[in-house]
């Protein structure tokens, strides 16, 4: 259903230079509270962290429908942050601004196509491109325990509009283990321009839908609030660079994208998402912001 293939494409461009005459050196710290990172480590050497996640979710936003999916997992930060938390709802990133407990920065992300022709329960509705999102996130932690996070984001190509999330986690760190537990709620608002590519029903893609035997009425989403839930992980550090996941979440669709046809006859506006990540991070050989020239 998703794909952020978009922090490939910065990654490369970021990057390729530094890696292209500097030794590529594992970065390894343990899990921890952002001050005990700040303690650990005094190094503003930049690190990049690549990997994948690996995860079941819906075929296609609303559907009931559910299949495997392989994500890129993508940022860059100082390796003094390598010990604070991160989750897997987090888009690709790149820190510009980062005080050790705030943080600000580029977030971007890649909706996959949805082709009609793919799944019965679309036959009839014309196809969505792919969609490319690009925007800016904050995140701060008010105490060591709790991270708050949002990212706003514009989309353009299979849609045009703005998505919103904003997320909550409530984190257990256990040192003596290197693992971290998190829990918390995310929400998702969108413009009509994001949830009517997904989830409106044209009256031409109507009569196509019901010429073909899928009974699917017109139907025009609105923006507003796109998506509630809760969402947990557990991250492990194997050391030499290396951290695993292991993640679940549940969004309940809110009204505009459920009443939509789409869910109601043929889907399910309950979407669940779980799966695992690993992950490798290495220092790219630098302690300069590539972007403002500053230490």
């Amino acid at each position: 259903m998703r794909s952020s293939a978009i922090g490939l494409a910065l990654l490369a461009g970021v990057v390729a230079a530094p890696l292209a005459t500097s030794e590529v050196r594992a970065a390894d710290a343990a899990f921890g509270t952002p001050a005990v990172a700040a303690e650990a480590t005094q190094s503003r050497e930049w690190t990049v962290t690549v990997g994948a996640y690996v995860l079941g979710e819906p075929d296609y936003f609303g559907s009931s429908d559910y299949g495997a999916t392989v994500l890129p997992l993508f940022y860059i930060t100082r390796a003094y942050k390598l010990s604070s938390f991160r989750s897997f709802y987090d888009n690709p990133s790149i820190a510009l601004f980062d005080t050790g407990t705030f943080e600000a920065g580029i977030v971007g992300d890649m909706v996959w196509q949805r082709k009609a022709s793919d799944y019965s329960s679309l036959r009839g509705l014309d196809n969505v491109d792919y969609a490319y999102e690009v925007g800016g996130y904050a995140q701060i932690f008010p105490a060591d325990w709790l991270r708050l996070r949002g990212e706003v984001r514009y989309g353009f190509g299979g849609f045009e509009g703005v998505v919103a999330d904003l997320t909550a986690d409530f984190i257990y760190y256990v040192p003596q283990w290197d693992m971290a537990f998190s829990a918390g709620p995310r929400i998702t608002l969108a413009s009509s321009g994001f949830t009517d590519a997904y989830f409106g029903i044209s009256d031409q893609e109507s009569a196509n839908a019901i010429a073909q035997g899928n009974n699917l009425t017109p139907y025009e989403a609105g923006g507003g609030i796109y998506s509630y839930g809760l969402g947990a992980q557990v991250l492990k550090d194997f050391g030499n660079g290396f951290r695993g996941s292991v993640y679940a979440e549940y969004r309940y669709l809110a009204d505009e994208a459920a009443n939509s046809p789409i869910v109601v006859q043929n889907g399910d506006r309950n979407q669940v998402q779980a799966g695992v990540s690993l992950s490798y991070t290495f220092f790219l050989g630098f302690d300069t912001n590539p972007f403002t020239g500053e230490k």
